[in-house]
C-alpha cells in the first residue's frame, strides 16, 4: 500500500467499493468507507492537500471536457448531414456530464466536512502547543528580568568599593530596561507591576548616585574615571536627565565667577571686563585639564560652558551699561566704550576660533545701543588718517594694489582709506546689521567727498601754467594728472563695491535705500572729467604751434602737390609725444580707447577749422589738404600701437569707422573745392554729385570757401544770380540723375557768417564732449578748465604751506616731480 501513489490508491479505492456495491452513484453510498480507505492512519491526513488538489484538477478536466463537447455540439449543428440524431446524442452526453459534476461536487463537500470534523482536535492541540511555548518564553524572560534586576540591585548595594563601576551598571541596566519593555502589556498583573515600580525606584537611585558622584568629583572628594559611562547611562535614561546634569555642572562651575563679577559690584563694571574674560579662560583651561574626559565628547561641554558664560555675561553687561553714567551721561567716555567693545570682540573671536563656530554678537550685541558713540569716534580715526594723507612727503606715494597681477597707478592714500573702511565695516557688522550701518555709510560718504576735495584736487595742475612749463615739468605734471585720474577711477569703482557690500550686510534689506553714495561717486567722475579736460587742453595747446605754422605758410606759392606738408609732420610729432607720455600712466584700456576717439575728433576738428581760416581755398590747396588728410588718417589709425603693456590695445573696427567717417566729411568738401568754378554749371553739377546736397545755403558756404562770395556791395546781387542758376541746374540734375537729400549735415553745421574773416567756428566739429559713447558719462568742458585756475593755485599754496597765492608753477611742478620720482 505504501508503495502506491495517492492517486493510485484513490482510484483503487473507488473501483473496490464499486465492486462491493458501495458505488458513488449508489443511493446508499457511504463516504466514510472511502475516507477510511484513503486515510487509514492520522499521519495520512498530511496528504489531505494532495487529495483536494487532485479533486480540483479532476474538476478542471471535467470543465474542459464540457467545453470540448460544447464545441463539438456547435459543430454538429453546422453539419446538416448529422441531423437531429447527432444533436440528441450530444444533449444526452452533456446532461450526463452535468449530473456527474454535481455528484462529484456534493461528494467533495461531504468529504471536506468529514475531514474538518476529524482534524478539529488536531488544531486544538496545535493552539495548545503555541500557548505553552509562549508561556514558557515569557516565564524565561521574566526569570531573566528578575535575575538582572537582582544582580543590578546587588551591584549597587555593594559598599566594599566606593568607586562605582558605571560601565557595568550601564550594561546591567540596559538589559533590565530592554527586558522590561517586553512586559509593558502585562503591567495589569500585580507581580509585574510591582517589579516595574522597583525598577523605577532603582532608576531614581542610579540618577541620585550619579549626581552625588559628580558633586564629589567637583569637590575633589572622590575621583571616578568611569563618570563618562555614567553620562551615557543618563542619556539612556532620557535627555532631560542629561540636560539637568549639564545645567547643574555649568552653574556650579561658574558660581565663583558670577559671585565675584556681579553687575552690582565694582568687579562687574566695564573697567573689569578684561578680568572677567581672563577669569573664564582660566576656568575653561581647568575644565579641559581635569574634567573634559568626564563627559562624552559628543556633549561638547566646553561649548556648553562657554555658551552659558556668554549668557550670564551678556545679562551682567546689559545691567552695567544701563547704569554706567560715563556712557549715558552728558560727557561720554569713548575710550571706556571702545576698550570694553574691543575686549569683547577679541574674546568672541577667540572662542569662535577655538570651537570653530561663530560666537559673534553673543556678548557684543549689548553695546549696540551705544554704537553711535563708536561711529562718531570713527570720524576721529579717519581724520587722523587724513593727516597722514596730507603729508607732502607721502602724498604722492603709489599704492601696492594689484589688478591682473600688475601694480596699478593709484595713490597709496586711496588704498589706505578703503582698507580702513573695510576694517571699520568688519567690526561694526559683527555688532549690528541695522540702522548703525546706515549711519556708518553716511560717515563713509562724507569722507569720500573730503578725500576728493582735500587730497586729490590740490594735486591737479592748472591748465595754462602746466602748458607753459618746461618739457620735464609738463611730463611730471601729466604723470600727476594721470595718477589723480586713476585714483579717482579706483575710488569710483571701489565706492560701488562698498555700497554693494553694505547692501548685503544690512538687515532688513529695505534699509539699503537710505544709503546714498551717488554724490561721492559723481564727484569722482567729475574729477576724472577734469583730468581728461586737462590732458586735452594740453594737447590742444601743444598743437597750437603746428596750426600756427599751417596758417603762416604762404599757400599761394604752391603749384603742385609734391608730398606731405611741413605742418603735418609737426602735428604728428606732438600727438605721438603726448600719447607716449599719457598712455603708460593709464590703468585701464577704457581710458586709452576713449582718449583716442576724442583725440581723433579734436585733431580733425582743428585741422578743418584751420583749413577754413585759409579761405579762399584754391584747387591746388584743396588737393594738398586732401593729401595731408590721407596721411593724417593713416597716422591716426596706427595710434593704438603706442599703447604700452599691460594695457596694450589694437585698432578696432569701431575706431577705424570713427576715423573714416570724420575724414570722409572733410574729404568730401575738399574734393568739391578741388573743382574749378569755371564754367559754373559744371561746378554745380560736380557739387550735386560729390556733396549730394540740394540746400542752396550750403552751396553758398562752398562759394565763400572758394572766395566767390564776399561781404561787399554786390553780395546780395551775386547771391540771387547764383540762386537762379542753382535751381535750374538742380532741376536738370534731379531729372536725369536722382533726387538729392535736403541738406548735408556736416556742411550745414559750418557757420561762416557768425565770425569775421579768418576766424571761423564749427560747432558740430568742436570738441564738445568726452566719452560720448552710451557707456560713459564723461565730457570735456573747456570753460570748467578756465574756472579751475584760481582753485588750483589756492590748493597748491595750501599743500605746500605758501602764504600768498602768487605761485610759480614751474617751481612747484619741480616739487611735485621730486615727490613723484621719490615714490
Amino acid at each position: 500500500m505504501s508503495g502506491k501513489s495517492f492517486k493510485d490508491r484513490l482510484i483503487e479505492a473507488g473501483s473496490t467499493r464499486a465492486s462491493e456495491g458501495n458505488s458513488i452513484m449508489a443511493d446508499n453510498y457511504d463516504p466514510l468507507l472511502d475516507i477510511h480507505e484513503l486515510f487509514p492512519t492520522p499521519a495520512s491526513l498530511a496528504q489531505l492537500d494532495t487529495l483536494l488538489a487532485y479533486i480540483n484538477v479532476y474538476k478542471l478536466q471535467i470543465d474542459s471536457d464540457i467545453q470540448t463537447r460544447q464545441s463539438q455540439y456547435h459543430e454538429a449543428m453546422l453539419n446538416a448531414s448529422e441531423g437531429k440524431d447527432a444533436l440528441g446524442a450530444v444533449d444526452e452526453e452533456l446532461e450526463s456530464l452535468i449530473a456527474d459534476v454535481k455528484d462529484t461536487k456534493i461528494s467533495a463537500e461531504a468529504t471536506g466536512s468529514t475531514i474538518n470534523r476529524m482534524t478539529a482536535s488536531i488544531k486544538s492541540l496545535d493552539n495548545a502547543k503555541k500557548n505553552l511555548t509562549l508561556t514558557m518564553t515569557i516565564m524565561k524572560r521574566l526569570q531573566m528580568l528578575v535575575t538582572a534586576y537582582e544582580n543590578l540591585e546587588s551591584f549597587l548595594s555593594d559598599t566594599t568599593n566606593p568607586v562605582k563601576d558605571y560601565l557595568q551598571i550601564k550594561q546591567l541596566f540596559s538589559v533590565v530596561v530592554e527586558l522590561m519593555n517586553h512586559f509593558q502589556s502585562y503591567k495589569s498583573i500585580d507581580e509585574i507591576n510591582t517589579l516595574n515600580k522597583k525598577i523605577g525606584s532603582l532608576k531614581n537611585r542610579i540618577i541620585d548616585e550619579i549626581f552625588a558622584d559628580f558633586e564629589r568629583e567637583i569637590m575633589e572628594e572622590l575621583h571616578n574615571p568611569q563618570l563618562a559611562s555614567a553620562c551615557e547611562l543618563l542619556e539612556l535614561l532620557g535627555r532631560p536627565y542629561r540636560d539637568k546634569l549639564t545645567t547643574w555642572y555649568t552653574i556650579t562651575t561658574l558660581k565663583e565667577l558670577t559671585n565675584i563679577f556681579k553687575a552690582t559690584e565694582e568687579a562687574g563694571s566695564l573697567d573689569n571686563l578684561k578680568r572677567r574674560f581672563m577669569f573664564f579662560r582660566q576656568i575653561l583651561t581647568n575644565f579641559e585639564k581635569y574634567h573634559a574626559n568626564v563627559f562624552p565628547e559628543s556633549w561638547k561641554m566646553s561649548q556648553e560652558l562657554t555658551s552659558h558664560f556668554c549668557k550670564i555675561t551678556r545679562k551682567d553687561l546689559s545691567e552695567a551699561t544701563a547704569k554706567e553714567t560715563r556712557l549715558t551721561g552728558s560727557k561720554v567716555d569713548v575710550n571706556l566704550l571702545l576698550n570694553a567693545l574691543g575686549e569683547t570682540l577679541d574674546f568672541e573671536a577667540f572662542i569662535s576660533k577655538k570651537f570653530k563656530q561663530s560666537f559673534e554678537g553673543s556678548i557684543s550685541d549689548v553695546f549696540e545701543p551705544y554704537l553711535n558713540i563708536w561711529i562718531e569716534h570713527q570720524r576721529t580715526v579717519i581724520n587722523n588718517k587724513f593727516m597722514e594723507f596730507m603729508n607732502p612727503e607721502s602724498m604722492l606715494k603709489k599704492s601696492g594694489v594689484e589688478t591682473g597681477g600688475t601694480n596699478v597707478n593709484v595713490l597709496e592714500s586711496a588704498a589706505d582709506l578703503f582698507r580702513l573702511y573695510r576694517q571699520i565695516l568688519a567690526q561694526l557688522s559683527k555688532l549690528s546689521q541695522g540702522e548703525s550701518l546706515v549711519k556708518l555709510s553716511t560717515v563713509f560718504s562724507e569722507y569720500l567727498l573730503k578725500y576728493r576735495q582735500t587730497v586729490l584736487e590740490p594735486l591737479v595742475p592748472d591748465s595754462k601754467r602746466l602748458s607753459s612749463g618746461s618739457e620735464t615739468e609738463q611730463a611730471e605734471g601729466t604723470a600727476i594728472i594721470c595718477l589723480v585720474l586713476n585714483t579717482a577711477d579706483y575710488c569710483s569703482i571701489t565706492v560701488s563695491q562698498l555700497e554693494e557690500k553694505l547692501a548685503i550686510l544690512v538687515n532688513p534689506p529695505t534699509l539699503a535705500q537710505k544709503m546714498d553714495f551717488e554724490k561721492a561717486r559723481n564727484s569722482y567722475l567729475n574729477l576724472i572729467n577734469n583730468c581728461i579736460n586737462l590732458l586735452f587742453v594740453k594737447m590742444e595747446n601743444d598743437l597750437h604751434h603746428s596750426w600756427r605754422e599751417m596758417l603762416n605758410y604762404n599757400w599761394k606759392i604752391i603749384s603742385e602737390v609734391s608730398g606731405e606738408s611741413r605742418y603735418m609732420g609737426s602735428v604728428k610729432r606732438v600727438i605721438r609725444e603726448n600719447c607716449s607720455l599719457i598712455f603708460p600712466n593709464f590703468n585701464r584700456v577704457l581710458y586709452i580707447r576713449n582718449y583716442l576717439d576724442k583725440l581723433v575728433e579734436l585733431v580733425l576738428s582743428e585741422l578743418w577749422l584751420n583749413i577754413v581760416k585759409l579761405r579762399p581755398i584754391t584747387e591746388i590747396m584743396a588737393e594738398q589738404f586732401v593729401f595731408d588728410l590721407q596721411s593724417l588718417k593713416s597716422f591716426l589709425l596706427d595710434l593704438p600701437s603706442l599703447s604700452p603693456e599691460p594695457v596694450k590695445i589694437t585698432s578696432s573696427n569701431s575706431f577705424s569707422k570713427n576715423i573714416g567717417s570724420k575724414v570722409s566729411n572733410i574729404n568730401t568738401l575738399l574734393k568739391i573745392l578741388m573743382v574749378s568754378t569755371s564754367p559754373m554749371s559744371d561746378f554745380m553739377s560736380s557739387y550735386f554729385t560729390i556733396v549730394a546736397d540740394s540746400n542752396f545755403n550750403n552751396f553758398v558756404k562752398v562759394l565763400k570757401l572758394k572766395g566767390l562770395l564776399t561781404n561787399d556791395a554786390t553780395y546780395e546781387k551775386d547771391k540771387h544770380r547764383y540762386l537762379d542758376q542753382f535751381k535750374n541746374e538742380l532741376r536738370h540734375f534731379e531729372t536725369t540723375e536722382e533726387t538729392l537729400p535736403e541738406s548735408n549735415s556736416f556742411l550745414e553745421g559750418l557757420k561762416l557768417e557768425d565770425a569775421p574773416e579768418g576766424v571761423v567756428s564749427s560747432p558740430n566739429m568742436a570738441l564738445t564732449g568726452f566719452f560720448n559713447s552710451p557707456n560713459s558719462n564723461f565730457k570735456i568742458d573747456k570753460q570748467s578748465l578756465l574756472n579751475t585756475r584760481d582753485h588750483f593755485e589756492k590748493n597748491i599754496a595750501k599743500t605746500f604751506n605758501i602764504n600768498d597765492n602768487k605761485i610759480d608753477i614751474g617751481e612747484n611742478l619741480k616739487s611735485f616731480g621730486k615727490f613723484f620720482k621719490k615714490n
